[in-house]
């Protein structure tokens, strides 16, 4: 059945009446969408033909999902939701779905606003491309709308045997935990992906019942960017200036890193400590190069950010932007970690004094979501030299102390020292092992060894290197 001018007016009504939700349609993808609708509105085949190319190109950016029983468009609708940073979604992210806090208007028109999304997120758009088909004789024109849906993937339908069946972790009995709204009682982490929030209202008649399930799924994922990316980037300079997501951060993981297991353990169970709201220390990682200090970090994302942990990497030419960092990210509720990558200072730097500032020493206390987890070759960070400690100057003892200062903020100091010869031969075969690379073990020894001549030196990071080698020219010679 073809729409009418009214239904297009409809679904516009809705979309112009969000009042929380409002800024989604400042999405590109949205604003087309709507944009589309309006010169549909205006009943003149011109503006129907220019209507219907921007159909055509709505979803040119958006290449996968994983959703097969939605449309592209119902899904896309639901990633921008979900989203979202708004007045509601920063409350949910701060309170939680079982503290009160919510007042009644806000409560009010969330449920006003979900019933309207409702209203679009049913949409249609077989039907519109039927409807512009059979009013305007379109058949000829660039995109025919009879491929509309096959070629955009816009097939709607009212089938959701597609979908899997929840996750247990939404059995009958916790969604009456749910209903109550007793925060306390939940499962912990109980989102596992974002996919389940959007099932859940891919099967919903009603979004205003799915209040609280979005409550406390803003109270897990976060608000806007942090409910969107775990990892970001600050940077302080020109155009995009500051926190930048990272949409795929690096995959690795705390497995892949061999040896240094008392380093990796005291870096986890500070890192809980952390995410569980118990008091935590500032971290700072040294030592040799090549040893899998920054990797340990970086790792931390994957292990955590289901949990609530975000990592955000600043270099210390930025450092004197730390406190927009921390005004922009204090008072979540989520814990977020500043990574600090090869820390160190010569000695007319002295954007240390910014660091140290936040690590301890500034009249403000530093917010209790965030922690500064750093890397350095060097112990103290800051260079010294032996007329440092020489004691002809005046005042150059203070100066010296002024310098140790900064390492000595960091309640954690954990060293990663160069393996010696057997340590990298242990890391070179476990890495071997799991790349199922077979050699006999004297062979691999020797070749490693050469490896690490040539390289001058021994590490995790030259195992893995050699390993990489050694996997490629394996493969060139089974070619």
């Amino acid at each position: 059945m073809a729409f009418s001018i009214d239904e297009f007016k409809k679904i516009l009504n809705a979309i112009n009446c969000l009042t929380v939700y409002r800024g989604i349609f400042g999405d590109p993808i949205l604003r087309s969408f709507r944009e589309a609708l309006e010169l549909t509105v205006e009943d003149d085949p011109t503006a129907v033909r220019k209507s219907f190319g921007m159909l055509g190109s709505l979803f040119e950016n958006e290449k996968s999902f994983n959703l097969p029983a939605i449309s592209l468009f119902k899904n896309h609708l639901l990633n921008i939701m979900l989203a979202d940073e708004n007045p509601f979604s920063l409350a949910a992210e701060r309170k939680g779905a079982g503290i009160s806090g919510f007042g009644k208007l806000l409560n009010s028109t969330v449920k006003n606003d979900l019933s309207l999304l409702k209203i679009i997120y049913d949409f249609d758009l077989s039907r519109l491309a039927k409807s512009l088909e059979d009013k305007y004789s379109l058949e000829g024109f660039a995109l025919s709308p009879g491929s509309l849906e096959s070629s955009l993937g816009l097939e709607d339908s009212n089938d959701h045997d597609g979908f899997e069946a929840l996750n247990s972790s939404y059995a009958s009995a916790e969604e009456e935990i749910l209903r109550a709204g007793n925060i306390k009682l939940y499962p912990q982490y109980y989102f596992k992906s974002r996919d389940q929030i959007k099932k859940i209202l891919a099967l919903s008649a009603d979004w205003r019942i799915n209040t609280d399930d979005l409550k406390a799924y803003y109270r897990q994922t976060g608000s806007g960017c942090f409910g969107r990316y775990w990892a970001f980037r600050w940077n302080g300079r020109g155009p995009g200036s500051g926190l930048t997501g990272v949409a795929n951060p690096d995959q690795i993981s705390l497995e892949d890193l061999v040896g240094y297991e008392n380093q990796k353990q005291q870096v986890l169970r500070n890192t809980e400590q952390f995410i569980r709201g118990f008091p935590a220390n500032n971290l700072l990682l040294y030592g040799d190069r090549g040893t899998g200090k920054s990797s340990t970090i970086k790792s931390l994302i994957h292990r955590y950010g289901r949990q609530g942990l975000r990592i955000i990497e600043i270099t210390k030419h930025d450092l004197h932007f730390l406190h927009q960092v921390t005004a922009a990210i204090a008072g979540r509720a989520l814990k977020f970690i500043i990574f600090i990558d090869d820390l160190s200072f010569e000695e007319d730097e002295t954007e240390y004094k910014e660091l140290k500032a936040l690590l301890e020493g500034s009249i403000e206390k530093p917010p209790e979501n965030v922690l500064v987890y750093a890397t350095s070759n060097r112990k103290n960070l800051v260079r010294e030299y032996f007329r440092d400690r020489e004691p002809d100057e005046v005042g150059r003892q203070e100066t010296y102390q002024e310098k140790l200062s900064l390492a000595d903020r960091f309640g954690i100091k954990l060293v990663y020292s160069v393996p010696d010869k057997e340590e990298y031969l242990a890391t070179v075969e476990e890495i071997a092992a799991k790349s199922n690379i077979k050699m006999e073990r004297s062979e691999l020894h020797e070749l490693a060894l050469r490896w690490s001549l040539w390289h001058n030196a021994r590490s995790g990071r030259t195992a893995r290197q050699f390993i990489d080698d050694l996997k490629g020219r394996l493969g060139l010679e089974d070619c």
